[in-house]
């Protein structure tokens, strides 16, 4: 079927800023989950990525004028406080990294575990240098972000995911006290993101209810996550958005009092649902599938589920943003994330009645 692409008239800032201001735009906003799975795109192995921050400048300058998305966020990933802290982490040529050996065996090692310090420990340094040269490159054409762990997930990665999760029910005083200081590396990084005027995004797939009780979100990341956009929220004046992976219907109710201003929803939700309960309170952003329709599906696939997502989201209260509903997968087609975009500007154009697509 032949759709018509209409011609931005915003560039993205101009975009993101009026939409912020809650003024007319042009098109529904569109930014898919980019970073490290998009290196090989531009030349660049993930390794490489993880450890030269010219390479993520790169990756994201590249990522701009390739696919003109609303932002740019890149950030240490879920793998990035931990390993700052001491967890060991393994990073494959061009695959995803991820934890090899946690920083604690027992709870007996809590005392040798500390804050980080973003100038000293890991790698935080690289990211934050990263950001500085995009911000210094791309912040006068497109918001410039980042994205980092969420205490529960930091936690889990210094423990060991599996025994992490029983000790919620076995070792509730020692989890907190983890809790407790990986809370503060955190918020470290989000001070020194603070420091560059970006008011980073949380992500804390972890504390997915489908892994974990509504009764554990509410005893053991809440009370993290709500210190975490606290601090935003005093130094900013409103709050960030926050992505938690798989199912979370259960745990809306308190994703949303932890006083997030963005609700980033995975794919296994839907928007209308959100919509209903909790769009008066927060902006919506997703939900493309990545993996069935991003990764293997075809243009016409990406379309459809776009607009599916736009028809959804489009008229939310607190407003709503295209994007996928988790990163975008390693191996993904060019052609589909410009169709995401594409999709945006066919089907959420202001010069059309999307209510003519149902």
């Amino acid at each position: 079927m032949k759709y018509v692409i209409h011609k931005d008239e915003m560039t993205p800032i101009e975009r993101m800023t009026a939409f912020v201001q809650g003024k007319e735009i042009d098109r529904v906003p569109c930014s898919p989950f980019l970073g490290e799975s998009v290196s090989s795109i531009f030349g660049h192995t993930i390794y490489d990525y993880n450890h030269d921050a010219n390479v993520l400048v790169d990756v994201a300058v590249k990522s701009f004028e390739t696919f003109r998305p609303d932002s740019i966020s890149f950030g240490p990933g879920l793998q990035g406080i931990p390993e700052a802290m001491g967890s060991e982490v393994v990073f494959p040529l061009n695959n995803t990294p991820f934890i090899n050996k946690p920083a604690i065996a027992d709870y007996s090692e809590l005392p040798k575990l500390r804050p980080i310090d973003v100038n000293k420990d890991g790698r935080i340094h690289l990211f934050l240098e990263g950001l500085k040269i995009t911000l210094d490159k791309l912040s006068d054409k497109v918001d410039v972000g980042s994205s980092v762990g969420g205490p529960f997930t930091v936690a889990a990665f210094l423990r060991g995911t599996d025994q992490f999760l029983r000790d919620l029910s076995k070792n509730k005083e020692e989890v907190h006290q983890l809790l407790e200081i990986s809370t503060q590396s955190v918020i470290n990084y989000i001070d020194a993101c603070l420091d560059m005027g970006i008011a980073p995004g949380i992500a804390e797939p972890i504390a997915s209810g489908t892994l974990i009780s509504s009764k554990n979100f509410n005893e053991f990341a809440k009370p993290y996550l709500k210190k975490c956009m606290d601090r935003i929220i005093e130094r900013t004046g409103g709050g960030a958005t926050l992505h938690i992976c798989g199912k979370t219907k259960k745990i809306w109710d308190g994703m949303v009092d932890v006083g997030i201003k963005s609700l980033s929803l995975d794919n296994a939700e839907d928007i209308q649902e959100l919509k209903e309960l909790h769009g008066d309170k927060v902006r919506i952003i997703g939900n493309v599938d990545p993996v069935n329709t991003i990764l293997r599906g075809t243009v016409e696939d990406v379309y459809e589920e776009a607009k599916q997502c736009i028809i959804k989201g489009h008229d939310n209260p607190k407003g709503y943003i295209l994007s996928t509903g988790c990163d975008v997968p390693i191996g993904s087609n060019p052609d589909n994330i410009i169709a995401m975009m594409d999709a945006a500007r066919i089907f959420g154009s202001y010069k059309v009645n999307i209510n003519d697509f149902r």
